[in-house]
């Protein structure tokens, strides 16, 4: 992720620092380059765990150390320290990592994934479609190979995506689906353009078992969503 992506992410800070600190009717704003605009509410990224949608509810799969990337305002890490685990989050986004430090996440990295070195985990969480600060299909491997150094032998990688052919645009846009690009926005603060991925079951399989890796479908919904374990 470099520094202009870091910057596209300014409204998606500024929108979770004005909820938590009272504004509970803050939206998000993502403007696609097709002209598809969505309007999310941000309380969706305060969910509690019984509020996880179905590829996210990963609690029962998690296992000793574990590795949170893109942590958000820790809907995962809290619940996951609370139960007894050794967390550490990875956020770039500055007001992410207030939110954090104020939940009480106690190992918490303030920097770009693959910047970050920290040891060996028994799990990494790659949630909320978080896959896709790799923004290429081209990356995938390149992502995994990080993924690979961050792991203990027998380690695990959860991580979900969607499959954007099903999406309602899927037909305006130009090669892969899912190669996404759009900004953000929040009160009048408008991001850069910036460049994500969210990929499908079948490509994502294909890409991590010529990387070396097994791959296990661990649930689905009928909009192309899915959770996947890698090993």
């Amino acid at each position: 992720m470099n520094n202009q992506t870091k910057s596209s992410l300014d409204p998606f800070g500024q929108a979770l620092l004005a909820y938590w600190q009272g504004d509970k009717s803050a939206r998000l704003v993502h403007e696609y380059k097709t002209g598809r605009i969505a309007s999310i509410p941000v309380s969706v990224f305060f969910r509690s765990p019984e509020a996880f949608y179905p590829t996210e509810k990963v609690l029962p799969w998690c296992r000793g150390r574990i590795l949170v990337v893109g942590a958000g305002t820790g809907v995962h890490a809290v619940e996951l320290q609370r139960q007894g685990h050794e967390v550490t989050a990875v956020e770039v986004n500055p007001q992410a990592v207030q939110i954090l430090t104020e939940r009480g996440v106690r190992d918490i990295r303030q920097c770009d994934f693959f910047g970050f070195s920290g040891g060996r985990y028994d799990t990494v969480l790659m949630l909320g479609h978080t896959i896709g600060l790799c923004e290429t299909l081209s990356r995938i491997p390149i992502l995994l190979e990080m993924c690979a150094s961050l792991l203990t032998r027998g380690g695990q990688l959860l991580v979900n995506s969607v499959d954007e052919s099903l999406a309602p645009d899927a037909a305006d846009r130009k090669g892969y689906p899912g190669e996404l690009e759009f900004r953000l926005s929040h009160e009048g603060n408008v991001g850069s353009w910036m460049r994500w991925l969210h990929v499908d079951f079948d490509t994502l399989s294909a890409q991590a078992m010529g990387c070396g890796w097994s791959v296990e479908k661990l649930a689905g919904t009928q909009h192309g969503e899915f959770l996947a374990r890698l090993t």
